[in-house]
Parts: structure tokens; C-alpha cells; sequence
């Protein structure tokens, strides 16, 4: 066999065959396990501290007699995994990427280039219901569990027909070792974390308890406490706006003079950059309302405006809560053909008191004088790379100012039950498995808004503002008078709002007179997971010339998935329990953001919010309504109650076919399988449909009826695996196979949303015609789960014992993307009778209404959907790996050893964007030294800057993330045979996390999340 050297590459691999039914574990070195010897079904590489190279030698061993593609941690001799959190130590396999922006370490990972959702989470290798997932684009929050009770982590790249499927781009495998493979005896573990920012802390506790009750029947046990509280700060330039004649305070004329140069004196042509602002954009004008006003000024250095930052955030996120995580088991070998085994495992991940705190300033300018936010640009600006010119900073006076805490609570669990009976002799394996699980999650959020609002006379917030570039170093904000937010004097009166701005409370009658606006809403956001499965499978061992099995499974799988979701409002609030002590000086401001943002402001006030809610609780039911959860009145006219409330079903039949071979060709070994699997699956969508529109901003649950949707669709999925021995120490892969993913299920929005309201659209309207607008989101029941025909090349070398060095190569192509579309050649069908509005047509610009308009009149019909796109999204790969030790060398030498992967990754598609929240480079580098006395590791990972999806209340344009690398450190020392000691230090460059927009001078946001300290001591008994 030979290898082209350019078109293929190789990857750093293991394998783990997925036909193990929740029963033997995956890794030569599980926690606390007795070393198995090698097999075809119990690979991967492990990164570990202590005990690290004897689990690097036993999984090159297993590597090379592999079949599958995979790679995998071990945990350490310490029983731990020497990472902060499960999602922290699989970023350092090749093509695993860690999502820092997940602020309160949920873990959750991308996966050979593609958002965490492309993978499927499975346990011992059977399907189960983790933490429901609340949005799409979201991996499974690996940080909902303690890593504690678990023996290893193996992902799998390159599936076999047997394989569990829904995963695109692999499955990450969740390993409990079973009892009988683990030793007798016990553990204690103590930890305590210290975290610098905020100098915060947290103690955490692990007990684990083994026993073989006889040689034939072991039980096991691990329970494994932690305290969460943590924090992360963040400064947040929400928002660039180019500079306008009411947002500096002048005239037209003294703007054209001061800022002129920047802008067209044309209107800007559609075809135009993005960035194009005329002058009369900027005046407020007309084209022809403008044109005395321009000079030779006007447009003599740019075309595409003078731009500013136009919101600031400071934010603290605190992280206060717990986690239980627990697992237990029993094994049972009657005979030397069969074992029984049963897994349970559970955990609850619950943060009540996690809290949000903003301080939220942005500019309001008004077309009346001395009415809005008027901004005095200092210093020049400059030229960005997209053409605009940039302010760094400017004076204010009449800034909207707010404060912002938000009652953040989290919530995940899971918790299941997996049995498995194996039989096996020299010519037949029978094995059984069945699992039975269900998993939820909530994400509270309860938002109480104290406002100064921008206002005619000014509100008294004055000051300046930098962003400081591109060095947070240089941001400086500063603001009088103190304090910017009050509750007013004891005693004040609060008014409701009314039903058109049911969220507010004025603190004299009206919003026009009043000082403070006080506001409470909020997200309350929960899903619960159910998953049940039984699985059979048989495997006939023949001599058939090169096929030495057959083998043949079925699989029956239940999912359930129950959404539930509501916008809330303060109606009925108890106001005159509200207290002005309750809002006090940010208990942040002394340490924010770990004194590396500059001059940041410290006129910056917070809610007792706890306090706040004890005390307005209970509220009085809206007339009609109801009360969410958390005791508040739900707003039925928001979408978030007509999208988060459904249930999406799916019955799933499995059944598969494949042979293993293993010859010679030209004297060379060959070994691998083929086959495949066959699926088809029954989805049932239950969601809500209005029937009858909002009469306001509230709505009533008498609104909404319910509907049933049914699909069906089956997929035959092929899959081949080849294992080539080149040479004796020289091995080329190769797979080929097809796998795919469900589309998450809040991305269905099964029920049309019509919207009947005629909007006057003064943009269009002209002369005697009058343009209305009518808008319909188009139901989309119908997706279809994303497809994908993978390729994999791997080349290996192990050039001397426990040495290798890896080169790998992967390709998919992935079809039925969702994508969202507004185009009206495409959702203008000619009878639009079911929507309300009778016949449609489209005049090649518009869908009209015809039904509806006149010679005077004309109603467009916008609509929106999504669908299935058929154009394939390529990605593509290289992954290098060299894993070496050093003990060949004499003297303290030998005790050397490390690792170095590289990972490229690029996608591609001529219909949708890539896919976010990928870097293109990622780069681990490992070294330890380990004596039977001590060992220390350091590990070095960096990832190339990326793009990101806008999501939340953000607003401006897409936004990349910095290139960042990050230091992490580990230490244990075994103080006698049975008593350990521990030190793991993470992040200790300080790195923070930088997004910018377009160029790295226009910052957009920066985390900031300090070092981590974890000290850990550990006795066996």
C-alpha cells in the first residue's frame, strides 16, 4: 500500500468499538481499574499526570491493532482528571475546541469543526438523556456533571455500522468502568478551589467505594460533592453608530464643517458597501433636503461616515450553586460465558443564586434640542480596515443610564440506569442492553431595571468614554453624578405602566414626568429530556477466507422532548415594599475585571435582588392570565410563549449488518469492517397555534389552541473501516461512512405566525399610493435532520516503543443545513387564502397582496421560513499529533515526556455562512516529568481568532473573537503509598477574551475570568 502525499493526511487516534453495550470500559488505564490487556475494542490516547505513561503505552499498544478512529482521556492515577472541568481537558485532542463563551463553565465543545450539537453524547456507549439542551448550536454541558464518577472519555471520529448515530461530526463517549474490573478498596478526595477573582472559594469532596463480594460478583459506588462560586467580568461595547448632527448637538451646517469629510454627498446606491452613510443620513434629511448643506467638505476624505461607540456594559456574572454527581454499579459473572451488569448514575447541577450584574449606559440622542444625548468626539479618529473612521472616545452629557441585576438561575440534571448481559464462546457473542434515563434543564432569568432615563433639562449623567482600541488596558469611562441610579426617597409612588409597557413602573404617573423607571421582566426557559432504548445484538464468528464475523443488532429508541418557555412582566408587584437601601454600591467595583480594564467607572450601583423579589412577591394575577414558576405574570403576546411551549416526540427503529475481515495483500496486513445501518424514525411535533391575535402587548392564553404534526423519514447508513501495516511500525486508515444529526428542537417552529396588522411603510409610500406591510413566519414542521458522507485518511508511526507520530486527514460534506430565507420569490405562493390574504403575486421586487390593495393602496406580504438547504457544506481537516517519552535516556532525562497536536480545520459553503465559534488553528503542547515520588505537567493550548453568531441583546455587527493561548499547570506529590497530594493551577497567563468587529481597534467585548487554583488531597484505603 502506498500514500499520496497530497491528498491525504493522518490524525492522532485510538479506537473504541461502540458494540460494548453499556458494559466493559474503553481504556487501559480507567480510574481505578485493574490494567485490562489490549484489545480491539479498548483504545484511545490518554493525557494524564500521574500514571501518564503507562496509560501513553497501553494506548499505543491497543492503537495499533485498532479498527475505528477515536481519541480519548484517561483519568490520572489520582482518580481525577487533572483539567478544571471535562470540557477543559478534551480540548487537548486534536480537533476539540472548548466554548469560552460560555460564561458559567458549562463545558460544552465543538467537534472537528463543526458547534457542539453536531455531536451526540453517549454513555458506555448507549444513548441517554443528558441535560436538555435549550437553544441550537449548543454541545451538551459536560460542566453539568462532576468528573469524578466517571473512568474516561473517548470520542469517536470514524463510526462502525454498530455505532450509536446522531452524531455528525463524532460521538463523545461518557465511560463508568463496570465493578468487576476495578480494584477493592476505596477513596477519599478533598479539594479546595481558589479562584483570584473576586478571591473567591470553594471546597469539593469525593468518596468511592469498590468491592468484589465474591471473585464472580462486585459492586461499586462514587458520590462527589462540589461547591460552585465563581465569577467572570466583562466589559461590553455593545454598539457603533456613525455620528449625527442630533447625537452631536449642532446644526446642519456646523456639522458638515466638523464631520463633513466623512460622509457622501450622495445617497448611497444600494450596491454600495454596508458602510455607506450619506450626509443627509447623517442631518436627518432627504437627499434634496440635504443638498444645501453640502460643501467641498462634504466627502472629501471618506464615503462611509465618522463612527463611535454609542453603549457601554460593565458586567459581573456570579456563579453560586452546587453539584451532586453520583454513580453506582453491580457486575455478576454466573459463568465464564456471561456477565450482567447495571450502571446507575445521576447528578444535579444547581446554581439558584447565580446573578447578573450590568451597569448599561448607552447614547439617546433626540431630533429636539437639549432633549437627547449629546457626544463631543475627542482626539482624531481613525481608519478602520472596513473604510470607516473611528472616534476612540468622546465627552457626554444626558447619558440613558441603568442598572441591570438579573436573577440568573441554572439548573441541570440527569440521571438514568444501564444494564447489559453478554454471552459469549468461541463462535457466538449475544449481548443485550437497555437504557433508561431522562435529564432537564432550566435557565431563570428574573431582570430588575432601575433607569435614569435620558430626558429634556439632562438627567445629570455626564462624563467620557474610550474603548481603548484594542487594549483593554486603555478603556476609561467615567461618570457624574453619584450615584447615577437611585430607588428615589422612601416612600416613593410607583405606576404601573399600562398594558402597552406592561415591564415598567414610573416613579411620578408617566414616563414624560417621571425621573426612574423601574423595570421587572424576564426569560424563564426549561426543558426536560426522556430516553429509553433496548438494544440486541449477535455476532457469528467464521472462517470465511478473509471475513473472520458477521454481525447483526436492533435497536428500539424513545426520545421525548418537552419544552417549556415565558416572557414575564411586573404587573401586581407589591411597590410600596420597595425599599431605596435595597439599591447599593456595586460590591464589584474595587477588584472589576481584575484591574486590567483601565479607568472604569465606579459609579456603579447594584440590586439586593434576592431582597427585591422576597418583598414585591406575592403579585396580584393579570385580569385573564396566569403566573409562571417564579410567581410573576406570564406575557402571552411575546413569542417566547408561543416557540418554548411544545413537545417533539421520535420513535426510532434501528437495525444493522457488518463483518469484520482481517487478510494479507502483497504481504502486507489488512483489517477493518463494512457494513450498515438502517434507521427510520417516527417524529411527532405538539406546539402551540394562535388562533386568535394579541389585542395588546400582554395576550391571553385563550389565544392559542394546540396543534399535532407527524413526520417520517428513514436513512441507509454505510460504513467502511480499513486498518493497512505498511510496515511493522507504519499503519495507514481509512474510513468512509455516513452519519447524521437531528436538527435541534427548538429549531422547529412547526405553526405558521401570521400577523395581520397593516403597517404603513413611509419608506415606500409615495404620492396617492400607500404602502402597508403584513408579515407571516412560515411554519417549518418539515426539517429534516443534516446529513453528511465522511472521508478519513490516518498514517501512523511508531517509531520507537510507546512513541507515535500521527498525521490525519478528514472531509465531510453536509447537506440539509437549516437555513432562513426572506426571499419572496420563494414564499409568494399565488393563494395565500390560508394566511388570510387571499391570492398573491409577486412583481419581481414584492409579494402583494392583491385581494387587499387598490389603486391607492398596496399591502406587501413579508414573509420568513426556514428550510433544508440541498448545496453541501464542506469541512475539512488536518490533524497532527507526536506522542513521545523520553525514557531511553539516561539519568533524570528518562523521566521526561510530553505530547504536540495541531489541528487545521475549514468549511465552506456557497449558500450559508460557515459555521461559528470555529478557529481555523488549534495547538496543544504537553510536557511532564514524573518520578515514582512526584510529577509535574504543563499544558499549553492556542486557537487562531474565529467568528461568532450576534445573539442576546447585542446589537451591531458580527463579531470574531481574538486569537488567545492559555497556560494551565499541575503538580502531585505522593507523600506515602496511600496519601496524595495535588496542585493544579489554571490559566496562569491571566488570559482574558477579546471580540472585536471587523478590525481589532473596533473592541466589542472582553472577558475576563482570572487564574484558578485547586489544591487536593487524596487517601485510599
Amino acid at each position: 500500500m502506498s500514500l499520496r502525499t497530497g491528498s491525504v493526511r493522518a490524525l492522532k487516534v485510538a479506537l473504541l468499538s461502540a458494540t460494548v453495550i453499556g458494559g466493559a470500559p474503553a481504556l487501559a488505564a480507567a480510574q481505578e481499574a485493574a490494567p485490562p490487556a489490549a484489545s480491539q475494542d479498548n483504545t484511545l490516547d490518554a493525557v494524564v499526570v500521574t500514571g501518564f505513561k503507562q496509560s501513553y503505552a497501553n494506548a499505543v499498544r491497543a492503537k495499533k491493532n485498532a479498527i475505528e478512529i477515536t481519541d480519548g482521556i484517561s483519568s490520572d492515577g489520582l482518580g481525577r482528571f487533572p483539567d478544571l472541568n471535562v470540557g477543559e481537558a478534551l480540548q487537548r485532542i486534536p480537533g476539540v475546541q472548548i466554548n469560552r463563551e460560555a460564561e458559567g463553565r458549562d463545558a460544552t465543545i465543538n467537534l472537528r469543526g463543526m458547534p457542539g450539537e453536531y455531536a451526540r453524547t453517549t454513555l458506555n456507549g448507549q444513548s441517554f438523556a443528558g441535560p436538555a439542551l435549550l437553544r441550537d448550536n449548543q454541545g451538551s454541558p459536560l460542566g453539568a456533571f462532576n468528573s469524578d464518577i466517571f473512568s474516561a472519555f473517548v470520542i469517536q471520529k470514524s463510526p462502525m455500522a454498530n455505532t450509536v448515530s446522531g452524531g455528525l461530526s463524532g460521538n463523545v463517549d461518557l465511560q463508568i468502568a463496570p465493578a468487576l474490573s476495578r480494584k477493592d478498596g476505596g477513596s477519599v478526595k478533598l479539594s479546595y478551589e481558589h479562584n483570584t477573582l473576586g478571591d473567591l472559594n470553594a471546597p469539593a469532596a469525593t468518596l468511592s467505594y469498590n468491592k468484589h463480594l465474591t471473585d464472580d460478583l462486585a459492586v461499586f459506588g462514587t458520590i462527589a460533592y462540589k461547591k460552585e462560586n465563581f465569577r467572570r467580568d466583562t466589559v461590553r461595547l455593545n454598539d457603533y453608530k456613525y455620528l449625527t448632527s442630533a447625537m452631536t448637538g449642532l446644526t446642519p451646517t456646523q456639522f458638515n464643517a466638523a464631520y463633513g469629510q466623512y460622509f457622501s454627498p450622495t445617497a448611497c446606491a444600494s450596491s454600495a458597501t454596508s458602510y455607506c452613510r450619506s450626509l443627509g443620513q447623517a442631518l436627518g434629511l432627504s437627499q434634496a433636503d440635504a443638498t444645501p448643506y453640502i460643501t467641498s467638505n462634504t466627502g472629501s476624505k471618506a464615503t462611509n461616515g465618522v463612527w463611535a461607540n454609542t453603549a457601554i456594559r460593565q458586567y459581573t456574572r456570579m456563579n453560586v450553586g452546587k453539584v451532586w454527581s453520583g454513580s453506582a454499579g453491580i457486575e455478576w459473572k454466573p459463568n465464564d460465558n456471561t456477565k450482567v451488569g447495571l450502571i446507575g448514575f445521576s447528578t444535579d447541577r444547581n446554581l439558584p443564586d447565580t446573578v447578573q450584574y450590568f451597569l448599561i449606559n448607552y447614547v439617546a440622542p433626540s431630533s429636539n434640542p437639549g432633549e437627547g444625548t449629546v457626544i463631543t468626539p475627542t482626539g482624531a479618529p481613525i481608519q478602520t480596515n472596513d473604510g470607516r473612521y473611528l472616534y476612540e472616545g468622546y465627552s457626554f452629557a444626558n447619558m440613558n443610564g441603568l442598572s441591570s441585576t438579573r436573577l440568573y438561575s441554572q439548573r441541570q440534571k440527569s440521571d438514568g440506569v444501564i444494564g447489559n448481559i453478554d454471552w459469549s464462546n468461541d463462535k457466538w457473542r449475544l449481548a443485550a442492553a437497555l437504557s433508561l434515563s431522562s435529564g432537564s434543564n432550566a435557565s431563570v432569568e428574573t431582570s430588575v431595571d432601575v433607569v435614569n432615563p435620558t430626558r429634556a433639562g439632562g438627567n445629570g449623567i455626564n462624563g467620557s468614554m474610550s474603548t481603548g482600541l484594542d487594549d483593554i488596558g486603555g478603556f476609561s469611562y467615567v461618570t457624574q453624578s453619584t450615584p447615577q441610579n437611585s430607588l428615589g426617597p422612601a416612600g416613593t409612588t410607583w405606576t404601573w405602566g399600562g398594558k402597552d409597557d406592561p415591564v415598567s413602573y414610573y416613579n411620578n404617573g408617566t414616563s414624560a414626568n417621571s425621573s426612574i423607571r423601574l423595570g421587572l421582566e424576564g426569560s424563564q426557559s426549561y426543558a426536560k429530556n426522556e430516553l429509553n432504548s433496548v438494544g440486541l445484538d449477535g455476532e457469528r464468528f467464521v472462517e470465511w477466507g478473509p471475513i473472520k464475523s458477521l454481525q447483526a443488532g436492533v435497536r428500539l429508541e424513545r426520545e421525548k422532548y418537552v419544552s417549556t418557555g415565558y416572557r414575564v412582566f411586573g404587573y401586581g408587584i407589591q411597590t410600596s415594599k420597595i425599599s431605596p437601601s435595597m439599591l447599593t454600591t456595586s460590591p464589584f467595583v474595587g477588584d472589576f475585571m481584575g484591574g486590567i480594564a483601565g479607568n472604569y467607572t465606579k459609579n456603579w450601583q447594584t440590586l439586593k435582588i434576592q431582597d427585591f423579589l422576597n418583598a414585591v412577591k406575592p403579585v396580584t394575577v393579570y385580569p385573564g392570565g396566569g403566573l409562571s414558576p417564579t410567581g410573576l405574570n406570564i406575557q402571552y403576546a411575546e413569542d417566547a410563549y408561543y416557540d418554548k411551549n411544545f413537545t417533539n416526540e421520535n420513535d426510532i427503529n434501528q437495525f444493522y449488518v457488518q463483518a469484520k475481515y482481517d487478510t494479507e495483500i502483497f504481504g502486507h496486513g489488512v483489517r477493518g469492517s463494512f457494513g450498515g445501518r438502517y434507521e427510520d424514525t417516527d417524529n411527532t411535533i405538539t406546539v402551540l397555534d394562535r388562533k386568535t391575535p394579541p389585542t395588546d402587548s400582554i395576550g391571553s392564553p385563550n389565544d392559542f389552541t394546540t396543534d399535532h404534526y407527524k413526520n417520517k423519514y428513514d436513512f441507509f447508513l454505510p460504513s467502511a473501516i480499513f486498518v493497512a501495516d505498511v510496515t511493522d511500525d507504519l499503519i495507514l486508515r481509512g474510513a468512509y461512512y455516513k452519519t447524521y444529526v437531528r436538527p435541534h428542537p427548538r429549531q422547529y417552529s412547526p405553526a405558521t405566525k401570521v400577523n395581520p396588522g397593516q403597517i404603513l411603510n413611509t419608506g415606500l409610500s409615495s404620492g396617492s399610493v400607500s404602502v402597508y406591510d403584513v408579515s407571516v413566519q412560515i411554519g417549518n414542521n418539515q426539517l429534516r435532520p443534516y446529513m453528511a458522507e465522511s472521508f478519513d485518511l490516518s498514517l501512523e508511526w511508531y517509531n520507537r516503543p510507546n512513541g507515535l507520530v500521527s498525521l490525519a486527514y478528514f472531509h465531510k460534506n453536509i447537506t440539509g443545513r437549516i437555513a432562513s430565507t426572506t426571499d419572496p420569490s420563494i414564499l409568494c405562493p399565488a393563494d395565500g387564502s390560508t394566511w388570510g390574504f387571499g391570492a398573491l403575486s409577486w412583481d419581481g421586487a414584492y409579494c402583494n397582496a392583491t385581494s387587499l390593495s387598490s389603486a391607492t393602496k398596496q399591502v406587501h406580504v413579508n414573509a420568513s421560513g426556514a428550510y433544508n438547504l440541498d448545496k453541501p457544506t464542506t469541512v475539512e481537516g488536518v490533524e497532527f499529533n507526536i506522542q513521545q517519552n523520553l525514557d531511553f535516556l539516561p539519568g533524570f532525562w528518562k523521566n521526561f515526556g510530553g505530547s504536540f497536536n495541531y489541528a487545521y480545520t475549514r468549511s465552506k459553503s456557497p449558500s450559508i455562512a460557515p459555521f461559528p465559534g470555529i478557529s481555523k488553528h488549534n495547538v496543544n503542547l504537553i510536557g511532564y516529568y514524573e518520578t515514582p515520588k512526584y510529577g509535574i505537567r504543563a499544558v499549553y493550548n492556542y486557537r487562531s481568532d474565529y467568528p461568532l453568531n450576534a445573539n442576546g441583546t447585542y446589537t451591531g455587527g458580527a463579531r470574531s473573537v481574538r486569537a488567545r493561548g492559555q497556560l494551565d499547570m499541575s503538580a502531585s506529590y505522593n507523600v506515602t503509598d496511600s496519601f496524595t497530594l495535588s496542585l493544579d493551577v489554571y490559566n496562569l497567563t491571566d488570559s482574558s477574551r477579546f471580540e472585536f468587529e471587523n478590525d481589532r481597534r473596533v473592541s466589542r467585548w472582553v472577558d475576563y475570568d482570572g487564574r484558578t487554583y485547586t489544591l487536593t488531597a487524596r487517601a485510599t484505603f
